[in-house]
């Protein structure tokens, strides 16, 4: 009898764990690992296009020629570029690094256009002063424009005045060793005003 209730004993501890939720670890059958399929990821959304400007912006006035350029320009080594204001003119100019005869200088003004008669009148009178004469229509180069000067005791001293875009634009050479004519300081205008 001994045996016989063990033996229901065993039946019920085995009917007892066949109730029980099978704990597993990991998979239960072999072969390939398969996930799920996702959708391709969306293209990060693009930024707007920049238009590129159709002109490159003006340089400020004097920083449109480095001093290396200018003291090219002279024949003479130069300062840096001094800025300042007179009246109603902004202007820059260089000047030699050792004294010259004819002062050695290389000056860019600008102003608005209706400063041009009154430019003009002062710009003469200076010329004039240092014996520069020659006054010369510089055909070509802007709305209307002219240059005075001349080679004063082996000294070039020119001198130009442009009106361009409704602005007033003057330049000066001169100086002991910067071979000005007025080719070259029609040349430097022209240069001037194709880089703002």
């Amino acid at each position: 009898m001994r045996f016989a209730v063990l033996l229901v004993a065993g039946a019920l501890l085995v009917a007892g764990c066949a109730g029980e939720e099978p704990t597993t670890y990991g998979p239960t059958t072999a072969g390939p690992v398969t996930r799920p399929k996702t959708a391709a990821p969306e293209p990060a959304p693009s930024l707007p296009e920049i238009e590129e400007p159709t002109q490159a912006a003006a340089k400020p006035l004097c920083e449109m020629f480095s001093t290396a350029e200018i003291s090219a320009r002279l024949g003479l080594p130069v300062r840096k570029v001094v800025a300042g204001k007179r009246g109603p003119y902004s202007v820059c100019t260089w000047t030699t690094v050792k004294p010259v005869e004819g002062g050695g200088i290389v000056s860019i003004t600008r102003a608005d256009a209706g400063q041009y008669a009154a430019f003009s009148r002062e710009m003469v009178a200076e010329a004039k002063s240092k014996k520069a004469r020659g006054r010369k229509q510089l055909e070509g180069v802007g709305d209307e424009g002219f240059a005075i000067g001349a080679s004063v005791s082996g000294v070039p001293i020119w001198y130009a005045a442009v009106v361009h875009a409704d602005r007033l634009t003057g330049v000066q050479l001169s100086g002991a060793g910067s071979k000005s004519s007025v080719g070259t300081i029609k040349a430097f205008m022209i240069e001037v005003l194709a880089r703002g």
